[in-house]
């Protein structure tokens, strides 16, 4: 309704053509697991920031190589783990719980807990959903049922969806990809077979290299090291007068 209300029918237009379950999560048939934003998309772009201004071929040689490694050294880190949940939504977990140990959780029946915190929700553990939606939206539960789960003396990993065990983690990174030797690939070619690129009017100003944070999206703060202050530039960025 924010959308509507400040970008009028130039958006509810533009909404119309889009399909519901590409925009609200309500309507969406899977689990988005909290990614609302192309972030993924975006790292991606950022993390072949200086391949990318390569020749085709170069380009993709660069980024078959860069995720040959990425996989190999993703595989060591997690065959390390000791833990059920990933290392992070394991912090995340211990986290939500430290939260819920204030909160009063009182047993209503089965496996439904009313949880007063603010405000007062319900959680039912064998639906696995609360009240307030998160642990559905995110399948990974939410403080309110993480107090709910405690309380019952279950175990909490039994109740965070597959997607964020270390198994799955592992598993995303257990194949591999080969290297392919240079005499695989051909030395010569002829000018027919030379592609140009598209004529185009370069747009003035200095083209933009970082990406643009999305609506809502929580940027981290770092602490430059020239003028002290939180913000998002380093002591190279620092624009701060001395």
């Amino acid at each position: 309704m924010r959308m509507v209300n400040e970008g009028g029918e130039r958006v509810t237009d533009f909404l119309k053509t889009i399909p519901v379950k590409h925009w609200s999560t309500v309507h969406f048939p899977g689990c988005r697991y909290g990614e609302m934003f192309s972030n993924v998309a975006e790292s991606f772009n950022s993390w072949i920031k200086d391949e990318r201004y390569l020749p085709v071929k170069n380009l993709v040689d660069a980024i078959r190589a860069k995720i040959m490694s990425m996989i190999v050294e993703r595989r060591e880190k997690a065959s390390k783990w000791v833990r059920n949940i990933c290392p992070k939504m394991d912090q995340k977990l211990f986290d939500a719980y430290q939260e819920s140990r204030t909160w009063v959780v009182m047993h209503s029946g089965d496996d439904v807990y009313e949880v007063h915190s603010e405000p007062t929700v319900t959680v039912d553990i064998a639906r696995r959903t609360c009240s307030c939606q998160k642990w559905q939206q995110n399948g990974f539960p939410c403080c309110h049922a993480v107090g709910a789960i405690t309380n019952s003396g279950k175990e909490l990993s039994l109740y965070v969806d597959l997607y964020y065990h270390a198994e799955t983690y592992r598993a995303s990174y257990s194949y591999s990809i080969y290297p392919i030797p240079m005499l695989w690939m051909p030395q010569h070619v002829s000018d027919e077979d030379v592609i140009l690129p598209p004529l185009s009017k370069k747009p003035p100003g200095r083209p933009k290299t970082r990406r643009i944070p999305s609506r809502g999206e929580k940027v981290s703060q770092i602490k430059c090291g020239r003028c002290g202050k939180f913000g998002n530039h380093n002591r190279a960025t620092c624009k701060e007068a001395t």
